[in-house]
Parts: structure tokens; C-alpha cells; sequence
């Protein structure tokens, strides 16, 4: 069982991922680690309690090589009700990926909405598994590291169904916030998705989350599915829960993954 601390550790004003916070891929960073430090820095654009990241858009636009990285962070627009903020991470020089947040206002309204809870068996009655099966004898990273619980794998002829959680911070002795919890832990719907009939392996270029209320508590509930082509691109798509009920939905564009 490996030590993990943290998937990265501070270096003055850069960050350096740890071995848990790489892909399978090679010596890469995978794309929830990348998403979860861009959550982090939209987050710390505000410091307005009734604003809420109703929607975060991660733009995954190369490879992020396991070097030391630098994050930016600014609101693009603020006014009372809305705000958008914008997050780059940079590698060797080079932006590799760009989060777009938009910040909404609470508000009181009228009316009683009843929670919707998940429509599959919570995490507590299910056994752990891995995200990807390990006979595949791919490199260790941050898909392992990641609890997974299923209720129906990629097997599923329809939906797949999953309870997730990140059992290590971003930060050394940082707890991870809510949403970046989801950020890390949305990267895996294409992985996590149905095989189908059309075999990738398929591999997401962007995240984009809608929340309406904040995730509560560890476990992330997900129920996916992905819609493929024979071109080689399509869209995963995931609707999220946590032990309270629907929270929110997750998209992916994705992509065929040609090595080589």
C-alpha cells in the first residue's frame, strides 16, 4: 500500500503532482486532478458566501506533463447576481487547461421541492472495486487511488451506476472542498461508462458541471451513460448524487484515444 499524502506538494509558488496524481497514460497528470486545482483557484475568486459555482467548465487542452505547475485565477465579470471567473493552469510555460466558473446569487423563493434521491442502493451497502479493471496492467495513478463502489460497472447494456470518493487532499493539510471533490471525481464518467457497442478507448477533452446546491458529505453518486460514434467523437453524460439526493449533472465531450 503506498503513503499518499496528497496528489501534490507545494514548491514556492508552483505545485508538483505526486505519482497518485497521474494518468494512465503515461507521465501525465490526469484530468480530475487538473480540475480539481482549477476549482480550487475559481473558488478563491469570491469571498461572497451567497455566491454559488452553479456551473464550472474545465477545458482539458493538452497533455499536462507531471512537471511543476502554476495556477492564475480572476473574476472575468462581477456584478450582484453573477459572477464569471476564469482559471489557468500553466506547465514548462505553456496553458494546458482553462476552467470557466459562473458564480449565481442565492435566493429565497416560494415553494418546497422535494429531494430526489438516488435511484440505486447507497455506498455503505456495496463492496469497493477499482475504476478500471487492474488485469489491464495499466501505470498507477490517481484511477486507483479513487474509492469506487459499484452498483452496475461498464458492463451496464444502459447506465452505469457508481458511488465515488477522493480519500487524499489536493494539498498537504488542505481539505478538499466540496466541489473540488466533484471536479476530481466527475473526470472518471467516460472511464466509467458503458463500453457499448463502439470501442474507444475513449478518453474526455473538457468537464462541465451544473450543481444546485452544494455536494454534502464523502460519497459521490453517479448514474451514466455515453453516446459514441463511429467518427470517433461523442458525449458522456452523468447525473450526480450524493447521500441526500440529485445535487446535479456532469458532460464530457470525448474522444477516441489513438496511442502512437
Amino acid at each position: 500500500m503506498r503513503d499518499i499524502q496528497a496528489l501534490f506538494t507545494p514548491a514556492g509558488e508552483q505545485l508538483v503532482p505526486s505519482e497518485a496524481a497521474c494518468s494512465p497514460w503515461g507521465e501525465l497528470v490526469g484530468g480530475g486532478p487538473v480540475a480539481g486545482l482549477l476549482a480550487r483557484a475559481v473558488e478563491r475568486t469570491s469571498n461572497d458566501p451567497d455566491l454559488f459555482i452553479a456551473r464550472l467548465t474545465v477545458d482539458l487542452m493538452r497533455p499536462v506533463p507531471a512537471n511543476p505547475l502554476s495556477l492564475t485565477a480572476h473574476p472575468l465579470r462581477t456584478g450582484k447576481r453573477l459572477q464569471v471567473s476564469e482559471a489557468v493552469l500553466t506547465v514548462d510555460g505553456k496553458p494546458s487547461a482553462r476552467a470557466t466558473a459562473q458564480l449565481l446569487r442565492r435566493s429565497d423563493v416560494d415553494g418546497v421541492v422535494p429531494e430526489v434521491p438516488a435511484p440505486f442502493p447507497g455506498p455503505a451497502d456495496l463492496p469497493d472495486g477499482h475504476l478500471l479493471p487492474p488485469e489491464l496492467g495499466l501505470r498507477w495513478g490517481v484511477h486507483d487511488v479513487i474509492q469506487v463502489r459499484w452498483v452496475e460497472d461498464q458492463r451496464a447494456t444502459s447506465t452505469s451506476k457508481a458511488w465515488m470518493r477522493m480519500p487524499v487532499p489536493l494539498i498537504p493539510d488542505e481539505a478538499l472542498s466540496p466541489l473540488a471533490q466533484v471536479a476530481v471525481l466527475v473526470d472518471c464518467i467516460s472511464a466509467a461508462s458503458p463500453v457499448g457497442p463502439i470501442f474507444g478507448p475513449w478518453i474526455n477533452t473538457d468537464i462541465t458541471l451544473y450543481l444546485h446546491r452544494p455536494f454534502e458529505g464523502e460519497w459521490l453518486g453517479m448514474e451514466i451513460d455515453r453516446d459514441v460514434q463511429p467518427t470517433g467523437i461523442g458525449v458522456a453524460n452523468a447525473r450526480l448524487y450524493d447521500e441526500r439526493g440529485l445535487l446535479g449533472s456532469a458532460h464530457e465531450a470525448v474522444m477516441v484515444n489513438q496511442l502512437g
